[in-house]
């Protein structure tokens, strides 16, 4: 299967362009002129087929594009921090373009990747919400808006007649790379650097790396057009993730809790003299927003159709932390 992916330098994609070479599939990745040079020359290793271009410019995306069996759409711009239009070109107006342009080359298919913070969270009572669930009608901040809206963009060219997939992966975590994914967040934990813990009650869902890819391998070679996945792995409280690093870290979990109100508050206060001294806020408004909300989604229809078992929380983490505290001092 010839198969045009996007993100294929970033964490995701990158395993992914790799999984799919390995399965013997031709793979053709899009990269940009800032694109990481070593992740860049690790697919050329691999045997994926690179073609210069952007988002933004669809005559680029043409002679990748051009002959695919499958196109596979993963690229997104997930800096909380990134300036409003920047998120916006990547996550709706880059998703526009690559949808209309398959539908004109008229590509086999097309997989979206997308995630679960289009649905803006999950039910208040902490039930999981499956695939059919009605989203949430507000996206807490720019991510979650645009990655709806570009999944919107891409649905209303499946109206047109592209055959289309969606997947919207949880939490991704694990191997490779120390700030990549939620791994960021996973190695402050380890290291100690969370003194205080906001929205230690909310279930969040954690799906490790290998998984995700290997669940959007079998969606590319097997799911028929229309079918869409959500891969959420293992749903478990934000609290209790927290202690079990801190337990394979060696060392102590956050002290003080904070309720989401307040940490609100601190926010709004802290902001302004983090960015008079020139430093990045720890977390925005919209990352607090986010932990006043459950996370939690039920995977069932991928394990069942799809014949995926994602490991738990206690199978991938400890790999991970071994990871992220490789080289590491520990505080």
């Amino acid at each position: 299967m010839r198969v045009y992916l996007t993100g294929a330098t970033g964490y995701l994609g990158s395993a992914l362009a790799l999984a799919l070479a390995g399965r013997g599939h031709e793979v053709r990745a899009l990269v940009r002129e800032t694109s990481d040079r070593e992740r860049v020359a690790a697919l050329g290793a691999a045997g994926v087929a690179r073609f210069a271009g952007d988002l933004a410019d669809r005559a680029s995306l043409r002679q990748g594009m051009s002959g695919a069996d499958l196109v596979i759409h993963a690229a997104a711009e997930l800096d909380p921090a990134a300036p409003g239009p920047r998120m916006q070109a990547a996550n709706v107006e880059g998703s526009e373009n690559m949808a209309s342009l398959a539908s004109k080359l008229g590509t086999g298919r097309f997989l979206h990747v997308s995630s679960i913070a289009a649905f803006a969270g999950s039910p208040d009572d902490g039930t999981p919400a499956d695939e059919e669930t009605p989203r949430r009608p507000d996206p807490p901040g720019a991510y979650a808006a645009t990655k709806r809206a570009g999944e919107d963009a891409v649905r209303r060219w499946a109206g047109r007649g592209l055959r289309l997939n969606v997947v919207w992966p949880g939490l991704i975590y694990g191997p490779p790379g120390k700030r990549r994914g939620t791994n960021a967040l996973l190695r402050r934990m380890a290291l100690g650097r969370m003194p205080v813990l906001v929205g230690g009650d909310r279930r969040t869902s954690w799906i490790y790396l290998e998984d995700a890819v290997e669940a959007l391998v079998r969606v590319a070679e097997r799911a028929p057009e229309g079918r869409d996945y959500l891969l959420a792995g293992e749903v478990a409280t934000l609290a209790s993730v927290v202690e079990r690093v801190a337990g394979l870290a060696g060392v102590r979990p956050p002290r003080f809790r904070l309720a989401v109100p307040a940490a609100k508050v601190v926010v709004a206060l802290a902001a302004p003299l983090y960015r008079l001294r020139g430093w990045r806020p720890p977390a925005s408004a919209d990352q607090v927003e986010s932990l006043a909300r459950h996370w939690a989604f039920d995977d069932s229809r991928a394990r069942r159709e799809l014949d995926w078992r994602p490991r738990g929380l206690d199978e991938g983490l400890p790999p991970t932390v071994a990871h992220l505290l490789d080289g590491e001092g520990r505080d």
